[in-house]
């Protein structure tokens, strides 16, 4: 007998909310299977508009898509009232499949899905009703009658081209949004491939992908998107894959089928000068690279990277003037990792900056993902992981006043000043602003963070400058003050 499901996830407040690929496999496998599905894809803020479209499908059974750190206590208190209103609730995605039997110790969680969910949510729902066969389901862990917590075993991996998006679930109007310096306002995110074959200690890939690799095939993935990119007249895409490159073969023919600019993940060491051609010729416009730190000890011993600072130097020195933007992730506050270390890689962001003013970043704090060998590193060294599913919520890798209790060194200026500090360093070499960079540079060589009132202000004018409109007249005489000095210092 069909059933109904709502599907459940939430995206950060004050964000444009990019499709919820996560949730669409689920729905298409639900439907394919004659399931009634409502996905609910609201802003953190909003949980009460998730219980008005619960309460208004009233479906047989609420899916959670949850990963590990950030949301974590508002989707315990979603699923506290949900539970309370007599639903079912399964989560789903990493977090349950890191710990699921701290997920399952939660009154108000029936079941968790552990691992990929498209075939797992159909056997349960198809046996939902049938307490008896819950230990039958490969991929969930659920409470027996008495109350004790079941781990069935895992199940394998789907063959991906079963489950192309049914993308009729959602209006895509609504995930387009512009990227690239808004020169392209449609720009729409997706997923060609799951998981990633390499052995960095801290990824969560390790235990929830276990290093495997898996893919659409370029044929039916490139069928699958060109009617959604044709109806909405979509401009370019954002490839969303932990590492897209895995087969380039595979990648480049999905790049020249789709024939729009695109931006993907990568790693260093594929990058070189026939690499950099085709990157050219199929109009790649941003490369997402794991930079991760500029310790050459780090790399090696502790993140177990497979590649090192020079492969980051070489990747950054071939892509620049290419058109390709290289935007590097940095994890910082690795385990072991040492104050001079972190130096280490607050100089190498500069010396890539030298080489190639075009480089970006995104830096954030080392997260310890439960069953991952960094997660061990972080325990070993002091941290207790929480012991609730909510305490997770703690660790927003993004804060300014993240705590770490694996490192051993006063890191509490460095938290609160080194994106900041990354960020202007990176505008003012793309824009080449001379007083920035010199001020800047020297901060860094120094690890002097003290009397910020330079680091305070160029951040609220690059704020400005980056993200405000120019309908607040205080915003647009920054702005035209900003372009000035810009355009002053280049001529220098």
């Amino acid at each position: 007998m069909p059933k109904k499901v709502a599907l459940i996830a939430f995206f950060p407040e004050k964000t444009t909310p990019i499709p919820p690929s996560a949730l669409l496999y689920l729905a298409t496998a639900l439907r394919k299977h004659g399931h009634e599905t409502k996905i609910i894809y609201l802003a953190a803020d909003d949980s009460a508009g998730v219980v008005n479209q619960v309460e208004a499908f009233k479906p047989d059974l609420v899916g959670m898509s949850v990963f590990t750190g950030y949301c974590n206590k508002k989707y315990m208190d979603l699923s506290r009232e949900l539970k309370s209103r007599g639903y079912k609730i399964v989560w789903g995605n990493a977090h349950p499949a890191l710990v699921p039997r701290q997920t399952l110790n939660e009154s108000c969680v029936d079941f968790a899905v552990i691992g990929e969910g498209e075939e797992t949510i159909v056997d349960l729902v198809n046996k939902l009703d049938a307490p008896e066969q819950y230990a039958f389901i490969p991929g969930i862990g659920f409470k027996d009658k008495d109350g004790w917590i079941v781990i069935n075993e895992k199940r394998n991996f789907i063959n991906m081209d079963d489950y192309l998006i049914d993308w009729s679930g959602v209006d895509m109007e609504n995930y387009l949004f512009p990227y690239f310096s808004n020169r392209y306002k449609r720009v729409l995110s997706v997923v060609t491939s799951r998981g990633c074959p390499f052995n960095c200690q801290f990824c969560y890939n390790l235990v929830f992908n276990n290093r495997r690799w898996r893919a659409h095939s370029a044929e039916k993935i490139t069928a699958n998107l060109k009617p959604i990119i044709e109806k909405y007249k979509v401009d370019a895409i954002r490839f969303l894959d932990d590492n897209f490159f895995v087969d380039k073969n595979r990648a480049f023919a999905i790049a020249r089928g789709l024939g729009l600019p695109y931006s993907a993940d990568s790693r260093v060491e594929y990058v070189d000068e026939e690499f950099v051609k085709n990157l050219k010729e199929t109009k790649c416009l941003e490369l997402t690279f794991g930079f991760e730190s500029g310790s050459p000890r780090v790399l090696k011993e502790v993140v177990k990277k497979g590649s090192g600072v020079e492969g980051i130097i070489k990747a950054a020195t071939l892509l620049n003037n290419s058109g390709v933007i290289a935007t590097g992730g940095i994890v910082f506050g690795l385990p072991s990792e040492t104050k001079a270390e972190y130096r280490e890689t607050m100089l190498l962001i500069v010396k890539l900056l030298e080489i190639n003013r075009e480089v970006a970043f995104t830096c954030g704090w080392f997260l310890p993902y439960p069953g991952t060998g960094l997660f061990d590193a972080a325990v070993a060294r002091g941290f207790k992981p929480p012991e609730k599913v909510e305490d997770w919520d703690q660790f927003d890798r993004w804060r300014d006043d993240y705590e770490m209790a694996w490192l051993d060194w006063d890191y509490k200026e460095a938290v609160k000043y080194s994106r900041k500090i990354v960020h202007l360093l990176a505008l003012a070499y793309k824009r080449d602003i001379p007083i920035i960079k010199k001020i800047l540079k020297w901060r860094v060589e120094n690890l002097n963070f003290s009397w910020p009132i330079d680091i305070y202000l160029f951040s609220k004018l690059r704020n400005i400058y980056l993200y405000s409109g120019n309908d607040n007249f205080f915003n647009r005489v920054v702005k035209n003050l900003v372009v000035k000095i810009i355009r002053g210092s280049s001529k220098k």
